[in-house]
């Protein structure tokens, strides 16, 4: 009989296979490890998704020792791969609970649960993640980090996150709907995430900073406030680590980080502003400036958390992508290298020079943690191109 989900029960794990992820072994699907687009059934893993749940780790290890109650809950945890990796790798943490919709994704993450030896700091669940989220952990009490990795947007599943994580607690949170979230469907974007994305060579920040800004405005109206500590994208994968506060203040503050990045796509001029003007025209060319936002225009980064994160990585992959983000400064757009050396009609410029150019110039620069091809600068485009030329 299957289940409502179309899902038939667990009744031994055929079709799957053994693999090695991290210090981790788990239960994955064989056809997930071959075919180009992993499938759902039985039961769904990505492997190309190893970095993400790399830098999930390295989070959760460097939180951890913040935390009261040492309590892990993944609401989407499919066959276990980011739960078990907790459980396997954090030993700080006291006890992981992993939920899922699927029978036959947590009978192998129970399974992989015996092959790791940490049984006894796993809690299984088949639920609906706002229900499981509400139930608690094993005392009904609220979690210490929670994970939130659906298949799409995040945006009905915010409220439940935020009811259900400790005060001074982590919540990381992730979006994969990035067609809407970078301008392919902007009306779905503005209902999801109430702003505006802008479809543009650094469309990813823009997108980023529309599900900061959910987050942080859902936050508020439950008289909560997040800070955002740690953000990363890799392909079509966004992802937000954030602390939560129980604090009427500074929920009460939470527009002094909310604003609007505008762009001319005609010279390519950008800029952030704190307030709508929807018929501001560029400082440069005159031609009207496209709106995005609202949208987190704060920090993404915490530069003491992602430096701790950064000494526990061995994976270059994770090393760059922590390094840029520990020294990025606190702009809410960037430039594209090749975007620039079309516009002066040249060559490629290396970042790094490019970087030493425009630092020589007298402006703030830095790498964008978001894009390795790009950087940060408070330069406007036609300073860019004159430090350039």
């Amino acid at each position: 009989m299957h289940n409502k989900y179309g899902i038939p029960p667990a009744s031994g794990m055929e079709g799957f296979t053994q693999t090695v992820e991290g210090q981790t072994k788990l239960l994955v699907p064989e056809l997930s490890l071959t075919e180009r687009v992993p499938p759902k059934v039985p039961a769904f893993f990505n492997p190309a998704a190893k970095l993400n749940r790399d830098l999930s780790v390295l989070a959760y290890r460097a939180y951890a020792p913040r935390l009261d109650e040492k309590t892990f809950a993944d609401g989407f945890g499919g066959v276990g791969a980011r739960a078990l990796r907790v459980a396997a790798e954090v030993p700080e943490i006291d006890q992981v609970y992993c939920n899922d919709v699927n029978p036959t994704a947590i009978e192998a993450a129970k399974q992989s649960a015996e092959l790791n030896s940490v049984s006894g700091r796993c809690n299984f669940s088949i639920n609906e993640v706002c229900k499981f989220l509400m139930q608690g952990d094993r005392e009904g009490e609220r979690f210490g980090i929670i994970d939130l990795d659906p298949f799409g947007t995040p945006a009905k599943h915010i409220d439940c996150v935020l009811r259900a994580v400790l005060d001074d607690g982590l919540i990381s949170i992730t979006a994969t709907d990035t067609a809407v979230l970078h301008g392919v469907y902007p009306e779905v974007c503005r209902r999801r995430y109430y702003g505006m994305p802008l479809n543009n060579s650094y469309g990813n920040e823009v997108a980023i900073r529309l599900l900061a800004s959910l987050i942080a405005l859902t936050a508020s109206r439950l008289e909560l406030a997040i800070k955002p500590i740690f953000s990363h994208a890799t392909m079509t994968y966004l992802r937000v680590y954030a602390t939560v506060a129980v604090n009427s203040g500074q929920a009460n503050d939470v527009y002094s980080n909310i604003g609007y990045v505008m762009h001319c796509f005609n010279c390519g001029h950008r800029m952030s502003a704190g307030e709508y003007d929807g018929s501001a025209k560029c400082a440069l060319c005159q031609h009207r400036m496209r709106i995005g936002g609202q949208l987190w225009t704060g920090l993404l980064h915490d530069r003491d958390f992602v430096a701790k994160m950064s000494e526990g990585a061995t994976d270059p992959k994770c090393k760059k992508v922590l390094d840029a983000a520990v020294d990025e400064i606190e702009i809410p757009y960037y430039f594209k290298g090749d975007e620039i050396s079309s516009m002066l009609k040249t060559n490629p410029h290396s970042i790094t020079a490019v970087i030493e150019k425009l630092r020589a110039a007298g402006y703030r620069t830095s790498k964008a943690s978001l894009n390795p091809g790009a950087f940060k600068t408070d330069a406007r485009i036609d300073q860019v191109l004159a430090a350039l030329r």
